[in-house]
């Protein structure tokens, strides 16, 4: 007999019978004759025994894989743990238990795994009721959205999209198409990481770029609805006016909820991706998202998750598992692997050539730039030297300075360290990576371009160490250029 059940309780019975059903050889041995009449009649091996006086060298056991107990008092499991082990030392021993005593106990006479009958079927319910949760969260969603069936819906991404805002944004449009409403994409900044065009490109995206808030009021009084997706308070890291209340609000970063307002609001920061949430919902309404989408979501949640190391959840893993057979693989290759521009090697050269070192921090300043989206490979890239656990790397484009963190430190939470050191409006993100992008004010128009550099470094270094409690020599730091006032 490959398997041997001691126990023909409801459990038992049943495992017994799905066992069979798998054309596995199973015996049951108990002393409950009616329970062990039913399994006969279904032809499963049955024997009527007392575990305490049972001849286990008369058990067939030669070709067991495995003996299971599940008697239902702990008594009799810890005599059959003892009397297997002592006959049948080298067969593997599962075991049902009620609490940390017995398991400790049975673990210590020989029993290779237990099983905790409670916690699994309360770890059962909790995933049923948050089964029930995303479906409520769904139904809501669904509401505001049909409410756009005039004028459509407006989706807001946050400034400079990277693949998982890209993704969420649309699987967000696929889902108001499910109910004929139409939707269109908004950003602002660029998209100007290499990985992030590719995106776009082979995707065949249709997300439209806008210059200033004026053009994105214009979008807004001509809709219906508005969306705000991987960011949660307008005008921070998104072309939003301020004091525009969105209908939408799907993130997963860190916030001040009681800043967040809308008619539906989703803010999972515990989750690693916008895309996980947004592969829920589809799933939800049995929305089957094209090789396309899946491969935009399934990539979304890759980089968010740094390829499934950081802030990596079950949900992100279980929707990851759902969305790789429907990827394209060959287009997923392409996104992955394109050439990398002379800027971004340009950027990490910098990065390299002007890292300053205090202990584990590391800060590169890389000057003027055109591509941000260089600035967090460049961070990441840093990251990787010896004794460094946070990094941070910014540069100036046009009017604001750009910041990008990453850090392996447990002890220390990025979003809120740039939070405190540049402003809650300037930064934001997650424990291990954060950005920031700060207006550089009158100093933006400084014609002296050696000037402006230097000013931004000192500020930035001063602002930033001080912040993380690490002192520093003094520098002529100007009063104007507070950047977390």
């Amino acid at each position: 007999m490959k398997y041997i059940v001691f126990g023909c309780d409801s459990f038992g019975s049943a495992l017994a019978q799905n066992l069979n059903k798998s054309e596995n050889d199973v015996l049951v041995i108990d002393d409950n004759e009616s329970a062990l009449n039913r399994l006969k009649e279904c032809k499963i091996p049955a024997i009527k025994a007392d575990v305490r006086s049972l001849d286990f060298q008369s058990l067939p056991a030669t070709d067991t894989i495995a003996f299971v107990l599940l008697k239902k008092t702990f008594e009799d499991n810890l005599a059959l743990v003892k009397n297997i082990k002592r006959f049948f030392p080298d067969k593997f021993i599962l075991s049902m238990v009620n609490s940390e005593q017995e398991s400790t106990e049975l673990l210590e006479h020989g029993a290779d795994r237990v099983i905790h009958a409670v916690n699994i079927i309360t770890n059962t319910l909790l995933g049923e009721l948050e089964t029930a949760k995303v479906k409520r969260s769904v139904s809501k969603l669904v509401r505001v959205i049909k409410a756009a069936s005039n004028k459509g819906l407006a989706i807001f991404l946050q400034d400079n999209p990277d693949p998982d805002a890209i993704a969420s944004g649309l699987a967000l449009k696929r889902i108001a198409e499910k109910f004929s409403v139409k939707s269109s994409i908004y950003y602002g900044g660029n998209i100007g990481r290499h990985q992030n065009r590719a995106l776009v490109n082979l995707l065949d995206t249709d997300l439209i770029r806008l210059k200033s808030v004026d053009e994105s009021l214009e979008v807004i009084n001509t809709a219906d609805k508005v969306a705000l997706i991987e960011v949660s308070l307008p005008s921070k890291n998104n072309i939003l006016p301020a004091n525009v209340v969105p209908h939408i609000v799907i993130d997963h970063h860190q916030t001040d909820f009681s800043l967040v307002k809308g008619e539906f609001i989703e803010i999972l920061p515990e989750i690693g991706a916008t895309s996980t949430i947004m592969t829920r919902y589809l799933r939800c309404l049995d929305i089957a998202p094209d090789p396309h989408l899946a491969t935009a979501l399934r990539y979304g949640i890759r980089v968010d998750t740094s390829r499934f190391t950081r802030n990596t959840t079950t949900d992100d893993l279980d929707a990851a598992a759902y969305l790789s057979p429907l990827v394209d693989t060959g287009l997923m290759n392409q996104i992955e692997n394109p050439p990398m521009s002379a800027e971004t090697l340009d950027i990490i050269g910098r990065a390299i050539r002007n890292r300053e070192t205090k202990g584990a921090y590391l800060i590169s300043f890389v000057e003027f730039i055109a591509d941000r989206d260089a600035l967090p490979q460049a961070a990441e890239l840093m990251l990787q030297m010896e004794g460094i656990s946070t990094v941070l790397v910014f540069g100036v484009d046009k009017d604001k300075v750009q910041l990008s963190a990453r850090s392996t430190d447990a002890r220390i939470n990025l979003a809120f360290l740039l939070q405190k050191a540049f402003g809650f409006m300037n930064a934001g993100g997650h424990a291990t990576m954060a950005a920031g992008s700060i207006d550089l004010g009158i100093f933006g128009d400084v014609n002296d371009k050696k000037s402006l550099l230097k000013i931004t470094l000192d500020a930035v270094r001063k602002k930033f160490f001080s912040a993380a409690g690490i002192d520093t020599e003094q520098r002529e730091i100007p009063d104007e250029l507070e950047f977390g006032s």
